[in-house]
């Protein structure tokens, strides 16, 4: 599964994490930069403008969207995909007790195995 597979409540999911973990901090850092020009080519840019609108205008608060991460986004390998990328677009910078939280949750309700690589030489 890629990106382009995403059905538009993954999508939504996929832009709203991305709006609250990696882009929370309100400055864009050019490596966050990058990481959502890749989404954008993933998604594709009407597909990735549509989903931030939905995002922007559904959710104004934090406990509405875990609902809906929670309700709407049922297939795991959606799951997998769209908590792989926002991991890896949010190793780019550091993450705050906040951010971690919902990480640490979201891996818990969607049932995500976290692996760490160990780096040999």
């Amino acid at each position: 599964m890629d990106l382009a597979d995403l059905n538009e409540d993954e999508r939504v999911a996929l832009v709203g994490l991305t709006k609250l973990v990696v882009l929370s901090d309100g400055e864009v850092a050019e490596d966050e930069l990058e990481h959502i020009e890749r989404l954008v080519g993933g998604l594709g840019e009407q597909a990735y403008e549509q989903a931030l609108d939905r995002f922007e205008r559904d959710f104004g608060d934090e406990p509405s969207f875990r609902t809906y991460l929670v309700e709407k986004v049922r297939r795991q390998e959606a799951r997998d995909l769209i908590f792989g990328t926002i991991l890896e677009s949010a190793e780019e910078g550091s993450l705050d007790r906040r951010e971690t939280s919902l990480l640490d949750w979201l891996a818990g309700v969607w049932n995500v195995k976290i692996e760490i690589a160990d780096d040999v030489a």
